[in-house]
C-alpha cells in the first residue's frame, strides 16, 4: 500500500492508518496497547504485536522511527504545525479488506492520537473539498498534503463522526 511518501507491507489485503507522535516508542507502546484492548481487541500470544477483534478480524501494528517512511517535507509540516519534533510512526494495520473493521481503527487511531499529541495521515478516495477540509479544520487542526490531510485528535474525530467518513486502504 502507497500513500503519499509511505509505504505498507500488507499481507494479502487490509487497511493501514499511520499516526506520527513526538513521543519515543518506548511510551507510545502502552498508549496502544491500551487502546487495543479497550476497542475490545485481544492480543496474540505468539507475537504481542498482532490482535484479534472478537469476530476474529486480525489487527496488528508496527512502531519506527518518524522518517522511516513520511516523506521529508511532510514531516516538516507536520513538526512546523505541532511545534515540535515527531519521533514515532505508530503504524495500525488490519490485515484483511473488511469495510467493517475500519471504524475501529479510525477510533484507535484518534485515540493514539490524541493521548500522544500525534498526528493522523488520512487519505481519501477522491480529492477533498474545500469545505469538508473546512470542517476539518474548524474542528481542530488539518494539514493537506496532496489529496491527503494530518489530522489532530480533534480533526480525526470529526472525520470519524462524518457520514461519509471511509478509511482508505
Amino acid at each position: 500500500m502507497t500513500g503519499q511518501g509511505r509505504v505498507y507491507f500488507l499481507p494479502v489485503g487490509g487497511t493501514a492508518l499511520s499516526v506520527l507522535s513526538p513521543y519515543p516508542p518506548e511510551r507510545v507502546e502502552p498508549i496502544l496497547v491500551e487502546e487495543m484492548v479497550s476497542e475490545g481487541l485481544t492480543r496474540y500470544e505468539p507475537d504481542p504485536r498482532y490482535w484479534h477483534s472478537a469476530d476474529g478480524l486480525p489487527y496488528g501494528y508496527d512502531i519506527q522511527p518518524a522518517e522511516a517512511e513520511t516523506d521529508p517535507e511532510e514531516l516538516q509540516l507536520v513538526e512546523r504545525a505541532a511545534g515540535t519534533t515527531m519521533r514515532c510512526d505508530i503504524g495500525l494495520h488490519i490485515f484483511v479488506s473488511d469495510l467493517a473493521g475500519r471504524p475501529a481503527l479510525a477510533r484507535m487511531a484518534q485515540q493514539v492520537t490524541q493521548r500522544t499529541d500525534g498526528w493522523v495521515f488520512v487519505e481519501f478516495h477522491d480529492p477533498p473539498t474545500a469545505t469538508l477540509l473546512r470542517r476539518l479544520d474548524d474542528a481542530g487542526r488539518c494539514i493537506r498534503v496532496g489529496d491527503a490531510v494530518y489530522l489532530d485528535a480533534a480533526a480525526m474525530a470529526a472525520w470519524i463522526a462524518r457520514p461519509d467518513f471511509h478509511v482508505v486502504k
